[in-house]
């Protein structure tokens, strides 16, 4: 079965939102667990356990996330947790998310305290649950190819919340600072109904607080919140599609290192054998390394989990000992290729929505066999495929 994907993700949160929430709500739309925790165990935390629940509330049924782990009195900064989630080596796309996150945190926090970001102490939201939930649906919207996400208005509720500096009135001085731009309504509820980490992620991933485009429904979950409220205590998620895409989306390694000491012959062999063994893409851009040399920076597009294998091609092919590579997102639009037919003969072309474009290989060799200029080739066989697709007679 193909992987749960969507194009846009809908959060209605009628009693407001927490990450745990948000994470449960993903799960109970059929995200899957398994990839989302090999992930999570690269994080140096010590011992954890996630468990998952479906439970009622008040008749209506909602996934509810359980993050159990010892009691641990450490108190992390802005580094400390930077160098955490980088040394676990998360896909780039939920790394970056993830450290987006807490950097969004770590300024409200400051705002709220009269210090700079790195003099932030994290108490609940440096916990390990509060990492564990940012870096899971961190990982979760990479995992769902999530492009757009729309929220609904939040609740503003009343009342106080005990926390590491005491008894505080609703929202959280770190938490109204999160809120600011974002519409929210007045609740009857009383207590934290918006957690920092459940905002924090709100604004991290770019929620949008408008009505969606139309879209239909790809499938939809409820995240339990612990909460017991006088009506139901849970977070909904739609995820859906629009319909408007015209491109597909992908995983792909990218594979980048600086080469300053191979010629040009060695450099184009390296081409040929690369395409040879499945690199998609690849491209050379000139730059001045230490000591002014000049230098070559590879970029290597290649199919998802093939790096190692085509990084083992640049050892052995230039001067390279290291190169890096990262795991990306690519959006692909949709293409097709047609044959036109010209007075030199057949021409394949490559259509892509408003985009025309003779193959070049193609039109090259009927160029060679017709014993004409190349652009003469190309030219014929562009007007021909604006003449099939309009409909005209040639």
């Amino acid at each position: 079965m193909a992987p749960l994907t969507a194009e846009l993700l809908y959060i209605d949160a009628p009693t407001g939102l927490a990450g745990d929430m948000l994470l449960a709500g993903l799960l109970d739309c059929g995200l899957a667990l398994e990839p989302i925790l090999k992930e999570l165990k690269k994080l140096d935390l010590g011992p954890w356990e996630l468990k998952t629940e479906r439970v009622s509330q008040h008749g209506i049924m909602a996934m509810q996330v359980d993050i159990q782990y010892p009691h641990q009195h450490q108190h992390r900064h802005l580094s400390d947790i930077r160098k955490l989630i980088q040394a676990a080596e998360f896909p780039q796309p939920a790394e970056a998310m993830a450290l987006r996150t807490f950097q969004i945190l770590a300024q409200a926090e400051a705002a709220a305290h009269g210090c700079s970001i790195e003099e932030v102490h994290f108490h609940e939201v440096g916990a390990v649950d509060s990492i564990l939930d940012i870096c899971a649906v961190s990982l979760a919207l990479h995992q769902l190819q999530i492009a757009e996400v729309f929220c609904s208005a939040l609740p503003l509720s009343q009342g106080l919340v005990d926390c590491e500096h005491g008894r505080l009135p609703v929202p959280a001085p770190a938490v109204a600072n999160l809120l600011e731009g974002m519409q929210v309504h007045g609740s009857h509820l009383e207590g934290e109904l918006i957690t920092p980490t459940g905002a924090a992620l709100l604004k991290a991933m770019g929620a949008k607080q408008i009505p969606p485009p139309a879209f239909g429904i790809i499938a939809h979950g409820r995240g339990a919140g612990h909460r017991v409220l006088p009506q139901p205590n849970a977070v909904h998620l739609v995820l859906g599609d629009s319909g408007r895409r015209s491109y597909h989306r992908d995983v792909v390694d990218v594979i980048r290192t600086n080469i300053d000491d191979s010629s040009g012959e060695t450099l184009a062999m390296l081409w040929e054998k690369a395409f040879a063994m499945g690199a998609l893409d690849m491209c050379y851009t000139p730059l001045l390394m230490k000591k002014g040399r000049p230098a070559w920076q590879l970029q290597m597009i290649v199919p998802e989990c093939t790096a190692d294998q085509l990084a083992r091609l640049i050892f052995e092919e230039t001067g390279s000992i290291g190169c890096r590579v990262n795991r990306e997102r690519r959006l692909v639009a949709e293409r097709s290729i047609i044959n036109v037919y010209t007075q030199y003969g057949r021409v394949a072309v490559k259509i892509s929505g408003n985009n025309i474009a003779p193959e070049a290989d193609c039109a090259k060799a009927v160029a060679e066999r017709s014993g004409v200029p190349f652009k003469e080739v190309y030219a014929a066989a562009l007007t021909a495929a604006y003449s099939a697709l309009h409909g005209e007679e040639e």
